[in-house]
């Protein structure tokens, strides 16, 4: 299953800007100094996170690379792993709306999304490794184009 190289620089590409997304919000909520002990805590969670996220993409920039040669097969495989990616986002992401909830007035929001945010992590990555296994799983069965 050979990847290009456009295929990996995506990845890593996405994965650093998600980095700085969680960075951003992170830090711009709760200063430099949350964001540094929010990072040592959280690190293995974010890493399978940015890793998952990083995967995903630069499976899917493949398979689109390789669609013009298997156009109707890579139509589901290509909007099952992007779904799964989406969902894996919102998923890992959606514990820093407790970051921003008390400046939006919805403290109740915040309390509930700190406590489980462990668990919607796992659920993130967890997604993401769905959509992992389904964009390799339809990449290896597709042929690379013609002259590759």
């Amino acid at each position: 299953m050979g990847v290009s190289t456009n295929a990996v620089r995506a990845g890593v590409l996405a994965a650093a800007a998600l980095g700085l997304f969680y960075a951003s919000v992170v830090g711009g909520v709760g200063g430099i100094d949350h964001l540094g002990r929010q990072t040592v805590e959280d690190w293995p969670w974010l890493a399978l996170i940015l890793a998952g996220f990083g995967a995903q993409v630069g499976l899917f920039v493949e398979l689109r690379r390789r669609r013009r040669s298997h156009e109707a097969a890579m139509k589901a495989a290509t909007g099952g792993g992007a779904g799964a990616s989406a969902v894996g986002m919102v998923a890992c992401c959606a514990h820093h709306v407790a970051d921003l909830a008390p400046v939006i007035g919805v403290s109740g929001v915040a309390v509930f999304l700190t406590d489980y945010r462990v668990p919607v992590m796992v659920a993130g990555i967890a997604v993401n490794a769905v959509g992992v296994v389904l964009a390799a799983r339809r990449l290896r069965r597709t042929p690379a184009p013609a002259g590759w």
